[in-house]
């Protein structure tokens, strides 16, 4: 008797338990991705997925699949992708059988069926890339990254001799690349993902270390971009955000941060705090506590 009394209790709380909104759910599945409680995160994107206001993007079900392979429910895990498979036709993506959190499904039959699906899809989007314009992007992104890469070490190893010379090699190659990123601009228009694939996102990233005046220049041809699928939300969002700091306005997605007086890494002023993780969700970005520690950042919660 009393062991029923117990069950019958546990089945009232947990009926009058709030389901989780979509996004909601999305960011708490992430943050168990992130502390590798896979079997916790698969439950929560479940829940994600079953809410009233589900509008999964195609992230959301490749995420999906990844976590669900890691806590070993296969089923969902294929189910997710066939779903992504079917849901866009064009969909691939690059080194698709390499990902790590599929290493799980490899040992399933469907795994080949869906990596020879992808494969042919790739092959048939890239057999018109323009190799010569790729090569030049990638260029691009490798002086553009360097010496970003080599000031946050110097930065993390307190070579304070080296920031300097390091700032003024990325003012230069910024200065460099915004040259070239006008003139490919001026030659093929933003170029599209059938002839440079993802590629066309070192556009955005020379944009976005640019002075303020170019980033609001360029900011609608970059959102017509993501508005037509050749760029992604997220790098949207970086640049308001961007625009929103040199403007001295607060930041909407929480994605800029700044030294504090004592020299210490804070989140620069948000418009929301309530709604931050709910609008980075909607972007794709991961909530912003987990994108603060990542960036060994601090925020007033």
């Amino acid at each position: 008797m009393k062991r029923t009394v117990f069950y019958i209790l546990v089945l009232a709380l947990y009926g009058c338990q709030k389901p989780l909104a979509f996004h909601e759910a999305v960011q708490k599945a992430d943050s168990c991705y992130m502390a590798q409680d896979y079997k916790q995160a698969n439950s929560y994107y479940k829940q994600a997925f079953n809410a009233s206001d589900a509008k999964p993007q195609n992230f959301h079900y490749s995420n999906a699949a990844a976590i669900a392979s890691m806590a070993g429910d296969e089923k969902t895990a294929f189910m997710r992708l066939n779903q992504l498979i079917s849901n866009d036709k064009e969909w691939y993506t690059s080194n698709f059988a390499e990902n790590p959190d599929f290493l799980p499904l490899h040992q399933y039959p469907e795994w080949q069926v869906l990596k020879d699906t992808v494969e042919a899809r790739q092959e048939r989007s890239e057999r018109n890339y323009d190799k010569a314009l790729i090569a030049r992007l990638q260029a691009i992104h490798e002086r553009d990254q360097k010496p970003r890469h080599d000031f946050l070490f110097a930065y993390q190893t307190k070579a304070v001799d080296l920031l300097d010379s390091l700032v003024r090699e990325m003012l230069i190659a910024d200065s460099v690349n915004l040259i070239e990123i006008q003139d490919i601009l001026q030659t093929y228009g933003y170029p599209s993902k059938t002839i440079v694939g993802t590629n066309n996102s070192v556009i955005w990233l020379v944009i976005q270390h640019s002075d303020v005046e170019f980033q609001k220049a360029y900011y609608p041809m970059l959102r017509q971009a993501a508005e037509e699928g050749e760029l992604s939300w997220d790098n949207i969002a970086l640049l308001e955000d961007r625009i929103a700091m040199h403007e001295g306005r607060p930041q909407r997605y929480g994605s800029q941060v700044v030294e504090n007086s004592e020299g210490e890494l804070v989140i620069y002023t948000l418009l929301d705090k309530d709604s931050v993780d709910i609008w980075r969700a909607a972007v794709g970005l991961n909530p912003l506590e987990e994108y603060a520690k990542q960036m060994n950042a601090k925020w007033n919660e």
